[in-house]
């Protein structure tokens, strides 16, 4: 439960300026590293004010990550000839096509669409008698003489299958008993994955998300640099992280600025609540503290607070600490980093854009993209200056 809730919370955090942030510009002598609305030009001038609040907290000195070396096994990022098949592969399932197929001879494991009438003595007992009914053979969600007399059937034609109900079956009339089936296999359901051919990937590279492909082996291209761009993006984030457990480990901090840590926490509340009204009704639930409970195992309200506070905290002292080695180094976000990746949200959201986005939710979302934008400028740096043990 606790990983579900992880990702929740994440999802919380990068979403920060969608729920819990206040309208309105704050004024230059306000001080604070809170969410603020801003335009995406802005958001490189607010990088060394906010270090300068974050250096009140937590000191760290360059020694602690430039040019540290660490242990990171590297084979998992590199990209194989069998990933780029199986990523190839895992396309053309996503254009499969579910076929009936009328004639042919029943197997396990087939999805296949039928009707059956059960019979207790000659007579049609409640509940025995269904049609076009898809059930997948060998699942075991019938009784087992029912379950596996469903094998090898021919499709179309009618069957008699003797089946007697376990004895502790649920229904009182019918456990031990022997009864009739009477089928009829409709349909085979089969699956058919599209053959990979020059033509297939011109017609489909768009919706392949491949587009300007026309062949086999442009498509093998194309999905090769893509899962090397991703798994370059991965490594990046690996070293960094590595980098900041060994800059942050015994890394003492005098405390967390107020304002932002309370609004982190309104936040992670405020979307704990919004599911809760949204998928509490569907448990059977009625108190958000049940709902924490039962869905997330926590013993109760105060537990979450205290899972909730840590994890904020923790998000926290990493901005901190990120924002800082931003500003001692020169690292910056640019409007155009923060728009384009404005634009990729928007269209993951189904925004038409991502002004569509801040009319909506207001300019507190530059300060929130900007944020992420400067992360990951900053664990590239981070990655760059280190070495692989």
């Amino acid at each position: 439960m606790r990983k579900r809730f992880m990702g929740v919370m994440l999802a919380a955090v990068l979403a920060t300026s969608l729920v819990a942030c206040s309208k309105g510009t704050k004024k230059a002598e306000e001080v604070s590293s809170k969410n603020t609305a801003i335009t995406a030009e802005e958001y490189a001038g607010t990088i060394k004010t906010n270090a300068d609040i974050y250096k009140k907290y937590v000191n760290i000195d360059s020694a602690s990550y430039m040019n540290r070396e660490i242990e990171l096994d590297t084979s998992a990022y590199t990209v194989t000839d069998d990933a780029v098949e199986t990523q190839i592969q895992t396309l053309l399932e996503q254009l499969k096509e579910t076929q009936q197929v009328t004639e042919g001879e029943t197997k396990e494991n087939d999805v296949i669409n039928l009707d059956y009438s059960g019979k207790l003595d000659g007579v049609a007992f409640q509940g025995g008698t269904a049609t076009s009914v898809s059930y997948t053979v060998g699942s075991g969600q019938f009784i087992t003489d029912l379950d596996q007399g469903l094998i090898g059937l021919q499709v179309g034609q009618t069957y008699d299958i003797p089946c007697t109900f376990p004895s502790d079956y649920s229904s009182s009339d019918l456990a031990g008993k022997s009864v009739i089936f009477t089928v009829k296999v409709n349909y085979i359901e089969k699956e058919i994955i599209p053959e990979l051919t020059d033509s297939f990937v011109a017609e489909n590279a768009s919706t392949l998300g491949y587009e300007g492909c026309t062949t086999v082996d442009e498509l093998r291209t194309a999905v090769k640099a893509s899962l090397e761009t991703q798994a370059q993006n991965s490594l990046v984030q690996a070293k960094a992280s590595a980098v900041y457990k060994l800059a942050t480990d015994g890394l003492e901090v005098n405390d967390y600025p107020e304002d932002e840590l309370n609004q982190l926490l309104d936040t992670l509340n405020k979307n704990i609540e919004t599911e809760y009204n949204t998928y509490g009704s569907y448990y059977g639930i009625t108190d958000l503290e049940t709902y924490i409970k039962t869905v997330y195992g926590f013993e109760n309200q105060d537990a979450f607070n205290d899972y909730a506070t840590d994890y904020a905290k923790t998000y926290l002292l990493e901005k901190m600490v990120y924002t800082i080695i931003a500003a001692d180094n020169d690292i910056t976000v640019t409007a155009d980093e923060i728009n384009d990746q404005g634009a990729q949200l928007a269209s993951q959201y189904g925004y038409d854009d991502y002004n569509a986005i801040l009319s909506e939710y207001g300019n507190e979302m530059n300060a929130e993209i900007g944020y992420n934008c400067l992360y990951a400028n900053v664990a590239k740096f981070l990655s760059d200056n280190c070495t692989l043990a």
